[in-house]
């Protein structure tokens, strides 16, 4: 019991430790923002969670008031605001900007039809190929998800074949009817601006976006992105950070593959909060700009809208991006971190970004001890699989001699015996899966989720490894000895005493 028991509570403790980490910030007076607290906070954060490079950027109506890097862009490159990062999918919301511009100008009309601009264009159900509109892509209505979609594609598919790849894409939702986050909505919105626009979608996004926001560090191509200094990315293993290969599709470039810099994206975040404006470059007209931000069920072209509070951001094998608009303000907050392990996803960026987000707003921010560390995540789960591996060692080392030691027990017992070593690992995977798929709903497929933990939770796929697969050897090993007759009785030699036969 005490394996099944050490796995059970380490696997409750991660459950646990998922759940949102950050006391509430209390109130406090209003006034400027005080830049000592935010930088005690940041610092504090990385030092806490071992976090290899933060840039941030905070604008308030047309300025950029605050830019800052902290810590290391890779080795002996210390992170400045115009260090070049991955954005993940704060990309749609270029995407989106995109579309919105086409259609102010006549070209497309996102009411339409997919078809009306990819003839070609087909998921798995014939008549939902047929309903899907441009606007279902942009607000996640389409009906499709993860859940019915197993392609995976490598990396340097075209960005036909990624749209193409979606005919075999089964609906997990009635069109129109559902929110479902889903990449793939906007890989297709990519393909239809390509063909309304004539040109390529990256040419596209260089001349309509980012030379009128003067966004001199912002990439479509890794290729000058290097050149220009762009940040090694960071992944965990077991609580240590290592530099990590930060892969490229470029099939999925407009819905999470742009890189940018914190300087960047506060210019992209000035314009969004000023009518589309920036410094007289303007991206829309005023009046088409509230198309951007008009929600259907909380999700506009791009962004996610609550009152007072317009926000995306992204999440990239080795990024993380923060993107958060407060127009009632005329506030601005672009956080971007080198560092894409999923757990630092959902718990030490996220106690980050609630503090900066406290002090921006005037608030207290919770305090830098609030919440658990993921470096002492990982180093637990580090343990947790040494202790394994030793107690796997000693059973594997004890399984000599088992066929003699199976003799003596009664059949009830022997086929317990054989059938722990099958349940304990298969009660433990089913687990994890069913918190996993709880967890991501209709994003689940597994499929996709085992190709990302291996991506982005290596250590974790390593304690699901040695976790089962041991016992699941070991219980083989039973089974071919019982069946292979190993375990009858040797034949002895009989002699006869007193005239009668005796062993």
């Amino acid at each position: 019991m005490t394996k099944i028991t050490a796995l059970i509570i380490a696997i409750l403790t991660i459950a646990l430790l998922a759940a949102p980490l950050s006391a509430a910030a209390a109130p406090a007076s209003s006034g400027e923002i005080d830049f000592a607290s935010l930088d005690a906070y940041v610092t504090g954060q990385m030092a806490k969670h071992g976090l290899r490079g933060v840039s941030l950027a905070v604008t308030q109506g047309d300025q950029v008031v605050y830019l800052k890097g902290y810590g290391q862009a890779g080795a002996d490159r210390p992170m400045t605001p115009q260090t070049p990062m991955y954005i993940g999918s704060q990309s749609k919301s270029f995407t989106g900007l995109a579309i919105a511009q086409l259609a102010a100008k006549g070209k497309l009309n996102p009411a339409a039809p997919v078809r009306s601009y990819i003839p070609w264009f087909a998921v798995a159900d014939p008549d939902a190929s047929e309903k899907i509109t441009v606007s279902h892509l942009l607000h996640h209505l389409s009906g499709l998800s993860e859940a019915g979609y197993t392609t995976v594609l490598p990396d340097d598919a075209s960005l036909e074949q990624g749209v193409r790849s979606l005919s075999t894409a089964v609906l997990t939702a009635p069109v129109g009817e559902k929110f479902q986050y889903f990449n793939m909505n906007y890989m297709v919105l990519m393909q239809v601006i390509e063909n309304v626009a004539g040109q390529k979608y990256a040419d596209y996004i260089q001349q309509n976006m980012i030379t009128p926001l003067q966004m001199v560090h912002t990439y479509t191509d890794p290729a000058p992105a290097r050149a220009a200094g762009l940040s090694q990315g960071y992944t965990r293993f077991f609580g240590f950070t290592v530099a990590a290969p930060q892969p490229h599709p470029a099939y999925q470039l407009g819905n999470g593959y742009l890189i940018s810099t914190a300087e960047d994206m506060a210019h992209y975040a000035i314009a969004m909060n000023n009518q589309g404006v920036y410094q007289g470059a303007s991206l829309l007209p005023p009046e088409k700009m509230v198309t951007l931000f008009a929600p259907l069920q909380g999700y506009g072209m791009g962004w996610s809208i609550e009152p007072g509070h317009i926000y995306h951001g992204g999440a990239n094998e080795t990024f993380k991006t923060f993107v958060d608009l407060y127009p009632d303000r005329g506030l601005g907050i672009v956080l971007l971190i080198n560092q894409g392990y999923m757990l630092d996803h959902f718990l030490s960026a996220e106690q980050v970004f609630s503090g900066v987000e406290a002090v921006v707003l005037g608030n207290k921010p919770p305090a830098v001890s609030a919440g658990v560390s993921v470096k002492v995540i990982g180093w637990g789960l580090l343990a947790l699989v040494l202790g394994l591996c030793i107690l796997h060692a000693w059973n594997i080392t004890h399984l000599r001699g088992w066929t003699e030691r199976a003799r003596q027990m009664s059949p009830a017992k022997r086929t317990w015996d054989v059938a722990v070593s099958f349940l304990i690992p298969t009660v433990i995977l089913l687990v994890v899966f069913s918190q996993v798929k709880g967890f991501f709903g209709y994003r689940f497929n597994l499929t996709y989720q085992m190709t990302v933990m291996v991506r982005t939770l290596t250590d974790i796929s390593i304690l699901m490894l040695v976790g089962s697969v041991p016992d699941y050897a070991q219980g083989l090993a039973k089974l071919y000895w019982i069946l292979a007759g190993k375990l009858h009785q040797p034949e002895e030699q009989q002699v006869l005493v007193d005239g009668t036969l005796s062993p």
